[in-house]
């Protein structure tokens, strides 16, 4: 089950990029972000971790890194599965594009409604995210 919500913008694929590839750049978009490390390098199998406000420090891994492209990143939920957060930079005409998705795989069983509240709750926050990378972009542009 996924979510995902798509912008268009003048910006640059590498104005946005920074904003991914520099953690510390993630508190300029993740409005409720307290807190998140990484224990490596920005790419594909390093773990981090990271802390929300009003939830528990959350761990993570790259599940895959494209520069200038896309990230994705996993959170295992224990007993209960899988949140993929995907960030993608893509092109349309003249134009770049920033999509961000919200994708929920349940542990050893179907998805059901539950699920859906449960991502809709998570994906809530993810078009303003995107407004906020827009415009943090922006100052820097």
């Amino acid at each position: 089950m996924k979510f995902s919500y798509e912008q268009e913008t003048d910006l640059t694929a590498a104005d946005i990029w920074q904003y991914y590839a520099n953690i510390d750049n993630w508190f300029a978009w993740e409005g409720d972000l307290e807190k998140v490390t990484l224990d490596g390098d920005f790419i594909q199998g390093t773990k981090g971790q990271m802390k929300l406000e009003g939830q528990p420090a959350m761990d993570f891994v790259l599940e895959s890194v494209t520069a200038n492209e896309e990230f994705t990143d996993r959170t295992p939920i224990p007993g209960m599965g899988d949140v993929y957060f995907t960030h993608q930079i893509g092109k349309k005409g003249t134009k770049t594009t920033i999509t961000h998705s919200v994708e929920f795989v349940p542990q050893n069983r179907e998805a059901n409604s539950a699920d859906l509240k449960f991502v809709a709750e998570i994906f809530a926050d993810v078009p303003e995210s995107i407004f906020a990378l827009e415009k943090a972009a922006r100052k820097n542009d």
